[in-house]
């Protein structure tokens, strides 16, 4: 390898100003076509900040925005995985969700930080019948709405795109976390239909995955298989949610948003979703810092590490003290 290729493996791509996001990512495939290599290589330069970002192939290869949407031209879907406290991540989704939403494909947007329960509300505030104020009152935003998943929503607010609020609402999740997968079935009607038809925890790459990540901590088999419903539980219905999309919508190509672990590897939701449609294309691009290492066929989006949580155990403890576990009825399968 020469000097020159070397230093290229290495260098990263700037953000940019959100005057050049409206002016060209908006645009359509065919502007976005003629941007020379040259402007792109002029956009790169070293992750420096949380809000930069180098965009890299599957090999690790920085790749510009153009090139990227060539390589996405045939995903019927496109999963992003993110740290959902990133800035970087959040920028990058609302510029390639601009991007994508400018081509002649009709474009939805599914997210994870909706659920059901909030679809109806979120449909009206997409049709300009109530306020952005009265939406995070009636749904189950997130903390972090406005500064991180308000640009996509507007997006698509803006331009008409339909939203699915892909999610199964935090109760039954953590009932299933409880009381095993079997808690589903006594719940019944519309409130059965907030969740996934189907959650199977049956073995699989994406089970073992989970189960490693449980290793080293104080709790029963049964409990971590609680544990691994309550996990396939968002997955299942995340996945169902887009496919029923997809099925009254053929025409439109989904871009899912959603935390790093559901996705990464085309594991979770993304296998869930093969299984209701095996023929649909799915593309994932995963949030990465320096040096690590990703087991699937994923686009990178490299970034800077975001700051420790905490820096030993002690602190931990001190930290999660004060917190309060919001408490939910199950019924009389809670155990």
């Amino acid at each position: 390898m020469s000097m020159l290729s070397a230093k290229l493996r290495h260098v990263r791509y700037a953000l940019l100003p959100l005057s050049i996001l409206l002016s060209g990512c908006v645009g359509t495939a065919t502007t976005q076509e003629r941007a020379s290599a040259t402007e792109e290589m002029a956009q790169m330069k070293a992750v420096a900040s949380l809000y930069d970002y180098q965009l890299q192939d599957k090999a690790g290869q920085p790749l510009g925005m153009a090139q990227l949407l060539k390589d996405l031209d045939d995903a019927d879907v496109v999963m992003v995985g993110e740290w959902h406290a990133h800035p970087a991540v959040h920028l990058f989704q609302a510029k390639l969700m601009a991007a994508l939403a400018g081509n002649d494909r009709p474009l939805s947007l599914s997210m994870e930080h909706f659920t059901r329960a909030d679809q109806a509300e979120l449909n009206r505030y997409l049709a300009g019948e109530i306020g952005e104020s009265t939406l995070l009152k009636n749904t189950k935003a997130w903390d972090n709405y406005k500064s991180d998943y308000r640009p996509m929503v507007e997006i698509a607010r803006h331009q008409k795109l339909p939203v699915v609020a892909a999610n199964a609402p935090r109760k039954y999740v953590k009932c299933v976390g409880r009381v095993g997968p079997d808690y589903l079935d006594s719940i019944e009607g519309e409130e059965r239909a907030l969740v996934a038809a189907k959650v199977d925890i049956s073995d699989s790459p994406y089970r073992q995955k989970f189960l490693g990540n449980m290793k080293g901590m104080s709790l029963s088999e049964e409990r971590i298989g609680k544990m691994f419903g309550a996990q396939m539980t968002w997955d299942a219905t995340m996945a169902e949610s887009i496919a029923l999309h997809v099925e009254e919508n053929p025409e439109r190509r989904v871009f899912h948003v959603a935390g790093r672990f559901h996705t990464e590897g085309g594991l979770g939701t993304g296998a869930e979703l093969l299984k209701l449609n095996p023929d649909l294309k799915i593309a994932y691009i995963t949030a990465v810092t320096e040096g690590e290492e990703l087991s699937g066929d994923d686009f990178r989006l490299l970034v800077q590490e975001l700051p420790p949580m905490w820096v030993n155990k002690e602190e931990r403890n001190a930290v999660m003290a004060g917190h309060k576990r919001s408490k939910v009825d199950c019924g009389q399968g809670e155990s």
